[in-house]
């Protein structure tokens, strides 16, 4: 029996009679008659016999109708589901970032994401860049939240917010007063930083060297941003950071100073190339422009190092 044949099969035991079956299924009583003929001729047996001017299942098809519900059961849980991925509210989205940024914007966007979609999976990896980037590119991912700009040919990317290099300090360093920090202000002091291998290390070596400055000589080299500040709350020393981890963690006695040479970065959206992006992706995007702080916000112009 295929699908059509246990439709109507399913119809007239609903319906008891050929006429309801036809109604329920929107097509004409003939069509319904000729289906279910045409069914018991390829059974070789009688699936409803008529008494009292009703249609009633034979012993034979009473035994069936337990299985044929089963069917039908499954086909309205995937058409609910369906209907749960169209309207957003189920599905799955894998994210990718770095775990700067995965506690600078994904807190309140994913909270917002499950008030809309309770039934959702939603699948959170903090990795360095390198390998949030690799797992957008593998597909492993739906979206990454990196530090741009991103040249992988696997991969598409979208500007999303701004930020800069500052110095974190604890309140009651000498240097707090200041309203910026210079490279010759940290020649003698314990900086805090991510290492030359990471994006934000290289790029603030990389950036002193074009403006024919030494970089300041990093004692501690910590995972992220986030990881630097805390240590800088603990006195371990000053840090050069990226400023939105002042939207990650608000620091009890840390102060943030500009830094100078300044440093301006971007943060980027990745997706795989030429994958429809789901509409998990599409609203999760839309809720992150939405929360970004106003301060960050990709101007024209910025994600350039001055």
């Amino acid at each position: 029996m295929n699908l059509r044949q246990l439709e109507v099969f399913h119809a007239i035991i609903r319906a008891g009679s050929v006429t309801g079956a036809a109604r329920d299924l929107n097509v004409t009583q003939p069509a319904i008659s000729a289906v279910l003929k045409h069914t018991e001729q390829q059974l070789n047996m009688k699936l409803f016999e008529r008494v009292s001017g009703r249609l009633q299942p034979t012993p034979e098809a009473i035994i069936l109708l337990p299985d044929v519900e089963n069917v039908f059961a499954r086909i309205d849980t995937i058409r609910r589901l369906a209907h749960s991925l169209r309207d957003g509210r189920a599905g799955q989205i894998v994210i990718a970032t770095s775990p700067t940024l995965v506690n600078a914007f994904l807190p309140q966007a994913v909270a917002s994401l499950r008030k809309q979609g309770p039934d959702m999976k939603i699948y959170v990896r903090s990795l360095p860049t390198p390998l949030a980037i690799d797992r957008v590119s593998r597909r492993e991912a739906d979206i990454g939240i990196v530090y741009g700009p991103v040249e992988e040919p696997s991969v598409t990317s979208e500007r999303f917010v701004c930020s800069e290099i500052v110095c974190a300090l604890r309140e009651d360093h000498p240097l707090a007063t200041e309203p910026k920090i210079d490279t010759v202000m940290l020649a003698n002091e314990p900086v805090i930083s991510m290492g030359a291998s990471t994006f934000l290390g290289h790029t603030i070596i990389e950036t002193c060297r074009r403006e024919s400055l030494e970089a300041p000589r990093v004692g501690v080299e910590a995972s992220s941003s986030l990881a630097a500040c805390m240590m800088v709350q603990a006195g371990a020393g000053v840090a050069l950071i990226d400023r939105i981890t002042e939207v990650a963690q608000h620091s009890d006695g840390v102060v943030f100073r500009p830094f100078v040479p300044r440093i301006v970065i971007e943060v980027v959206l990745l997706f795989p190339r030429d994958r429809p992006r789901s509409r998990a992706t599409r609203r999760l995007v839309a809720l992150l422009k939405e929360l970004a702080p106003v301060g960050f916000r990709m101007q024209d112009g910025a994600g350039r190092s001055e």
